[in-house]
């Protein structure tokens, strides 16, 4: 999604091709995901990038409603301290946060067995990718963007000091002066290409949809995380497992189901044993930092980075790429606000909060 963003963007003032490796657009983590609007974290960056994709999305598509179902979620918070930056993270990305009572709580999520704070998030719901995707690819190309897909890049071409081009892993070659790496899981791999090492990390999150019934979207934040939401008749769930893997489109591990039991047990007994429909298993990609990564990279003219952007993709993903277009266009450097310029300071984010600040020159 944030490619998609980056291309629209671009392509107002440049000759664009957005390379897409598989056959059908965004088929990885933009498509895998579990579809919940919930901007409530504590760092920096995601309440302002959420709230600005949000804008953008209801601009493209004229109403709100036609890609967001807000709905509320219950949010488990294990302590004080997190039920604070829950709160915090909540004002920050345009939505609400509130204590609940426990006749409250069992009126919207009657499962719930924890001991843990329970918060109503107004504002918080569901998402639907395909219809984001699809205008995204829509203004991208209204735009002038060109989007091709089935061409997956094998290698960055270089010189000693800028970006020339792509390799297609088909053989073909494709000529440029700038490139922005927007590639997901595949992030770290294409830059490495081009002797730049960034280090991205994709980590596989697996995902089931249960039968099961629940009346509200619900996400326990703690030392044991897990969250379930409403779906087609069903439960929705994912143990929050993160496990190193190399980009692909990842294979179930069996342990990852085992592991959701085990969490379920202390949270929500009643559903360790209901019959699981099926599964599946995404790559979410963070910098070390978890932080995004944006911007122009000072050790090879040309290149730029959107990327890192972890489990939040599809919901910073539309302005992350517009963000990341404003720094490549003033060519904003390492710490992505040089001379103070504070590139990006109408989404209130500041530079030191986004990367490359592990970037060297």
């Amino acid at each position: 999604i944030a490619g998609l963003s980056a291309a629209w963007q671009l392509a107002s003032d440049r000759d664009v091709v957005l390379l897409e490796r598989e056959s059908v657009l965004a088929t990885h983590s933009s498509a895998r995901n579990a579809q919940i609007w919930l901007p409530v974290d504590p760092d920096p960056t995601t309440g302002p990038l959420a709230r600005r994709s949000a804008e953008l999305l209801t601009s493209l598509l004229g109403a709100e409603h036609s890609w967001l179902r807000r709905q509320g979620a219950v949010v488990l918070a294990g302590d004080e301290e997190r039920s604070r930056q829950t709160r915090d993270g909540a004002r920050a990305g345009g939505v609400s946060a509130s204590e609940m009572s426990r006749e409250e709580l069992r009126e919207r999520a009657p499962e719930v067995q924890a001991e843990a704070i329970p918060l109503w998030v107004g504002g918080a719901g569901v998402f639907e990718p395909s219809t984001m995707l699809d205008a995204l690819a829509r203004a991208a190309r209204g735009a002038g963007a060109e989007l091709r897909t089935a061409a997956a890049v094998g290698e960055i071409v270089r010189d000693a000091d800028a970006v020339r081009g792509v390799v297609l892993e088909g053989g073909e070659h494709l000529s440029c002066d700038e490139l922005v790496i927007a590639a997901g899981a595949w992030a770290h791999s294409l830059g490495a290409s081009a002797g730049i090492e960034e280090p991205l990390e994709p980590l596989r999150r697996h995902l089931v949809v249960l039968s099961a019934q629940a009346r509200s979207i619900v996400w326990h934040f703690g030392d044991e995380p897990v969250y379930w939401r409403p779906e087609s008749g069903g439960l929705l769930a994912s143990p929050c497992d993160e496990v190193a893997f190399d980009p692909c489109l990842p294979a179930i591990d069996p342990e990852a189901l085992e592991l959701l039991a085990s969490r379920m047990a202390r949270v929500a007994p009643s559903f360790v044993d209901a019959p699981l429909r099926t599964s599946w298993a995404c790559l979410r990609t963070f910098a070390p930092d978890r932080e995004l990564v944006l911007g122009p990279d000072p050790r090879l003219r040309g290149l730029a980075w959107v990327a890192g952007l972890g489990g939040r993709g599809m919901t910073v993903g539309v302005a992350a790429g517009l963000v990341g277009v404003i720094a490549i266009t003033t060519f904003v450097s390492t710490t992505f606000g040089a001379a103070g310029t504070g590139v990006g300071a109408g989404f209130g984010v500041v530079p030191e909060q986004v990367h490359p600040p592990n970037i060297k020159a």
